[in-house]
């Protein structure tokens, strides 16, 4: 599907706002985040993109918060599923809702199933750039990993933002 007036730039520095992360809790750590965002939240074990949350081991955290750089979404997502099946961890992912609709996020999550939160409305977005925050041109969904019970299926709720 073509995204008209939809410029993508190689900004991957937009931040979940606090208000949202805390409709699910409290993590204790973040592979994808900054110090000053991790600090905010109050996540105290966390990486950055200078010390690259994918070569982390994710599986000594029992809650996981995960708001990935859009340009390396399916690999974020693959390091999830590898962890959730060694661990079951609670692990928490924001995606760009038309991303659970392609071939690839499926074979990444061949044989698992998940609960996704749809929120209802758009986040507001915060800049990493100092930009203004505004609502993105497409919808989030959160997808919180599980295979427990639901046979290779997904639950969804619709959550109040």
């Amino acid at each position: 599907m073509a995204k008209h007036n939809v410029i993508f730039t190689k900004d991957n520095e937009y931040y979940t706002p606090k208000e949202f992360v805390r409709l699910f809790g409290n993590f204790d750590y973040d592979p994808a985040t900054t110090r000053e965002k991790a600090e905010e939240f109050g996540i105290k074990n966390y990486d950055t993109i200078e010390t690259d949350g994918l070569q982390a081991d994710w599986s000594k955290y029992k809650r996981i918060w995960i708001n990935p750089p859009f340009t390396l979404k399916h690999e974020f997502l693959k390091k999830a599923v590898e962890t959730y099946k060694r661990c079951h961890n609670e692990i928490y992912i924001l995606f760009p809702i038309e991303f659970i609709t392609t071939k690839r996020f499926f074979k990444i999550m061949e044989g698992m199933s998940g609960v996704l939160f749809i929120p209802n409305g758009r986040i507001k977005f915060e800049s990493g750039l100092g930009k203004k925050s505004s609502s993105p041109a497409f919808g989030s969904i959160v997808l919180k990993l599980t295979d427990e019970n639901l046979g290779g299926k997904f639950i969804c709720y619709s959550i109040k933002i």
